[in-house]
């Protein structure tokens, strides 16, 4: 075991949770987040929640961030300069043929991160085989070098084509503009990605370059703030490939933290899926700005090989974590065309939602789940406390536009809300072909677990689930983040043993290379993952391998066609009697950190706060609540419906018609009651 601490910087609250092993206890603690720094959101976490001795006993300090994904949301970043190959300059704006609004036919792409100027073609050429068939034209590179220092260029990515099979002409192209006297940073495409697919490396390679000042900032403000705390243990970032590595690592490596932050509960919803061992879950994590949900099958979420941020492909290891702006802090407004909509513009921290009482006037979420009692006294995080009027108030507003009162428009807020949430965990389950109904429903966040029976009833799952420290869960989900660094290498052949043979050598480099950039952890296992598909098909899957410790594929070719088969069959429904090719291989070092004791409930009663008026969606009118701690709520304890309970990070709204049991690991099992 190890004390740790786990910081998660959401849009509203930062939130922290400590464990102690010492004890083996979890303390938890919110504080307001600071847009304008958020290290020092961080910072003021640990120093209002933990003496100096808790931090220096510390052994691990694990974090996750939107940094990176806030960079690139708000295009605030390095100013950029391309190196490309002589023909390919283009190449950011011919894309992909697709579109991300098919039946809008005035839709437009963003414009790119490296305007055209600054896009700077090379003569140079390397084949797909690895060949080099026109070498590197050192003037080029010299003339480059001058054109983005007259342009005040602070980062060059260097993306050539077909580097992914020989990188010998990006890195002299490197080493020349190092000659020249560049100073700033340079993210070379075969580093970041060893795959091919032209645009998308070379647009994660922009990304790369354009989140790298700010996250190196970032990191080594955060770091120097707990060095001057007392804390000198490991510095860890979650990856958006799930696991974590060093500050240092996530410096170099900055596009792999652009999910850092939302990836945290996924992976938490997978370690508690596995404590549980009830079945698979859908993750609802809602916030005060948005709202994040992944699919969680056999205890593990569902790992991509490439995502998407705001229409820019990113190649690299991603946790299939969807999100939209949906939150606590959402604001409701009435359209041109006089219908009530719900975010995706949320009031954030700062102001907040009108019933903080600091100066917000527009109506949200919260305002409305507290005008119609769901919060119980509304004491929330932080000290805060909800004032009902600045709620009626703000509801006013758009109440009399529609013509109903304020507690009407409220309850039309939370269904059109609720209803925005669950479309996008249908686009998870049922479009993937998973049933809602047959998983349970894992509500966290600060205001998850107040809207977790709204949306299991919308979606129909088994239940709902609502872990300890609900609204600190993402933060939670940091404490058990293995240890993770991965790469993948692109080398197109048919399956046989002798290729086989071929994917090992190429495996074993790439383990080399792990090996080297991983710098903590002791206890590794290696894992092995090759990309495959049916010859002439355009896109692959990514099939598990068996291997042993040094990470070579124990199977032969049959055992790895079969495999195939099985997962293709799986995914489509259908197999082919065409030959199979591999694509790429996968190679992923995994070291566990120390073991942490499981939760478990203390026993006791569920201590009784009285009384209070609540509207109910169940039975579609005004019921008597009665309010609990849920401090105080025992293993096996049963706490029937209507309920509202409170804890210190979240509020529990527990409908009439449903019931909620105490598990030993102290989780809210709740169950709908059957009509």
């Amino acid at each position: 075991m190890a004390s740790r601490i786990a910081i998660d910087v959401g849009g509203t609250f930062t939130d922290l949770v400590f464990y102690d092993d010492s004890s083996a206890t979890t303390r938890v603690s919110k504080v307001p987040t600071t847009p304008a720094n958020p290290a020092n959101g961080a910072l003021n976490a640990v120093s209002e929640a933990l003496s100096q001795d808790e931090v220096r006993a510390s052994e691990y300090f694990l974090h996750g961030t939107t940094v990176g994904l806030n960079s690139l949301l708000q295009r605030v970043g390095a100013k950029v300069g391309l190196l490309c190959t002589a023909g390919f300059r283009d190449i950011l704006e011919i894309r992909r043929g697709d579109r991300d609004e098919m039946y809008n036919l005035f839709w437009a792409p963003d414009s790119p991160l490296v305007p055209r100027r600054l896009r700077l073609p090379i003569s140079e050429r390397v084949r797909a085989d690895g060949v080099i068939h026109r070498p590197l034209r050192r003037e080029d590179v010299i003339a480059a070098h001058k054109a983005l220092m007259d342009e005040s260029v602070d980062a060059v990515a260097i993306a050539f084509l077909n580097s992914f099979a020989n990188p010998a002409h990006e890195v002299e192209a490197m080493e020349l503009l190092r000659e020249a006297g560049f100073a700033g940073s340079i993210s070379l495409s075969h580093r970041v990605s060893g795959e091919y697919r032209e645009y998308e490396r070379t647009t994660t390679t922009i990304i790369d370059a354009f989140v790298r000042p700010r996250m190196t900032s970032y990191l080594s403000e955060l770091g120097a703030g707990l060095k001057a705390a007392g804390f000198g243990g490991g510095l860890l970032v979650t990856r958006s490939g799930g696991g974590s590595f060093t500050f240092g690592e996530a410096a170099e490596r900055p596009f792999e933290t652009i999910m850092s932050g939302p990836v945290a509960g996924a992976e938490g919803t997978g370690e508690l899926a596995r404590q549980l061992e009830i079945g698979d879950f859908v993750a609802a994590d809602v916030g005060g700005t948005s709202f994040d949900t992944s699919l969680i099958v056999n205890g593990r979420p569902r790992l991509l090989y490439e995502g998407s941020v705001v229409g820019l492909p990113v190649q690299t290891p991603w946790v299939d974590v969807r999100s939209i702006g949906a939150g606590g802090g959402s604001i409701a407004y009435v359209d041109a065309g006089g219908l009530l909509r719900v975010g995706p513009q949320s009031a954030g921290a700062d102001p907040g939602p009108a019933a903080y009482g600091r100066g917000g006037a527009k109506p949200t979420v919260t305002d409305s789940a507290h005008l119609l009692g769901m919060l119980g006294d509304g004491k929330i995080a932080h000290g805060i406390a909800l004032d009902k009027d600045l709620s009626r108030t703000s509801l006013e507003a758009i109440s009399s536009s529609l013509g109903f009162s304020p507690e009407e428009a409220a309850r039309g807020v939370l269904k059109i809300a609720t209803a925005t949430m669950s479309n996008l965990m249908r686009e998870i389950t049922i479009e993937q072909g998973t049933d809602p109904r047959e998983l349970w429903l894992l509500a966290f966040g600060g205001a998850g677990p107040m809207l977790g029976t709204l949306l299991a009833k919308e979606l129909g799952t088994r239940g709902v689930v609502i872990p300890p420290h609900a609204g600190n869960f993402s933060a939670s989900g940091l404490l058990g983040a293995d240890l993770v660094q991965a790469s993948a290498r692109t080398h197109i052949m048919r399956l046989s043993d002798d290729n086989l043979s071929q994917a090992n050598k190429i495996l074993a480099s790439l383990f080399e290379d792990l090996d080297e950039r991983q710098t903590a952890g002791e206890a590794r296992t290696r894992h092995v993952g090759l990309d495959m598909r049916y010859a002439g098909q355009e896109h692959s899957l990514t099939v598990s391998m068996d291997c042993d410790g040094a990470g070579r594929i124990s199977w032969n070719a049959d055992e790895v066609r079969n495999e195939f088969t099985r997962d293709y069959d799986r995914a489509f429904s259908v197999t082919m009697d065409e030959a199979i090719e591999i694509v790429s291989m996968r190679a992923t070092i995994r070291s566990p950190l120390p073991a942490r004791e499981k939760p478990k409930a203390i026993p006791a009663a569920a201590r009784q706060h009285g009384d209070v008026r609540a509207w109910s969606f169940e039975s579609d009118g005004w019921r008597e609540f009665k309010v609990l701690e849920r401090i105080g709520a025992g293993p096996d304890s049963v706490i029937g419906g209507p309920a509202i309970i409170l804890e210190p990070t979240s509020t529990t709204y527990l409908d009439a018609g449903h019931t909620a049991r105490v598990h030993e690991t102290g989780c809210l099992v709740i169950t709908r009651e059957e009509s």
